[in-house]
């Protein structure tokens, strides 16, 4: 069992995940209904995370606000050609609502950039049948990639909480692997240990906080210009982080 495994099972989202989905049901529901309050508490979630999980991915701050602003929009209706059915209403909660969110700003900027690319260069059809939809989805991506994460964020990710679990005193390691992979309760942990309950739930919360504080620190030091958070990491590694 590696580390990624431990952090993923040891994360109460994981615990919960059905829960997280219906709570995301619940505030989409109230915020196309109109709801000021789950507007507003979507608007401020969502909007700065998609614009650093964005330029995270080596997008410019402008192009990245500009393009956040448009999808936010867009979750309420406002398309570019007038009031359309609002994109929160295709949230059905298969996945968490900022996995879905990251993966529909993801594949507009690769549509975005997919259509400059190709920008003049349109195929010409002489059926009738064939001039039918956007000329510019008949034309192939080719290395744009179709993937949330490419490989080398993912590794960058992946060695940052290799090296923050490397950290951690082996003791505490143990007891992180016993009390999230094994569910042993904290109680006979700390009859194996032969000390307090309260010093096992302090070094497993420590533990927790040190592999954030390191994991990050990890990924500003080798890539300065990443504007990544801690939540950030959570929803990227429920996006597909593969290591």
């Amino acid at each position: 069992m590696d580390s990624l495994e431990v952090f993923c099972m040891s994360s109460p989202t994981a615990e919960i995940k059905p829960l997280k989905h219906a709570a995301d049901l619940d505030l989409v529901d109230r915020a196309v209904n109109g709801d000021d309050d789950a507007v507003r508490e979507f608007q401020e979630e969502y909007q700065p995370m998609l614009e650093r999980v964005m330029m995270s991915r080596g997008v410019d701050r402008v192009q990245a606000q500009d393009l956040v602003a448009d999808i936010i929009a867009e979750c309420f209706g406002a398309g570019k050609k007038g009031q359309t059915r609002p994109l929160l209403e295709k949230f059905e909660g298969r996945s968490s609502l900022s996995t879905w969110m990251i993966r529909i700003t993801w594949n507009r900027w690769l549509d975005l950039k997919r259509r400059d690319k190709f920008r003049g260069d349109l195929p010409v059809y002489d059926d009738e049948d064939d001039r039918s939809g956007d000329r510019f989805d008949k034309v192939e991506g080719n290395d744009l990639g179709e993937n949330l994460l490419d490989k080398d964020l993912s590794e960058l990710m992946g060695r940052s909480i290799k090296k923050a679990f490397d950290s951690l005193d082996p003791d505490v390691l143990l007891m992180l692997k016993l009390s999230y992979l094994h569910g042993i309760s904290q109680s006979v942990i700390a009859n194996m240990w032969q000390c307090d309950q309260t010093r096992v739930s302090r070094s497993l919360t420590a533990a927790r906080e040190q592999i954030a504080e390191v994991t990050m620190q990890a990924i500003k030091e080798a890539d300065p210009s990443l504007e990544l958070e801690w939540e950030d990491f959570h929803r990227l590694c429920a996006a597909g982080l593969d290591v």
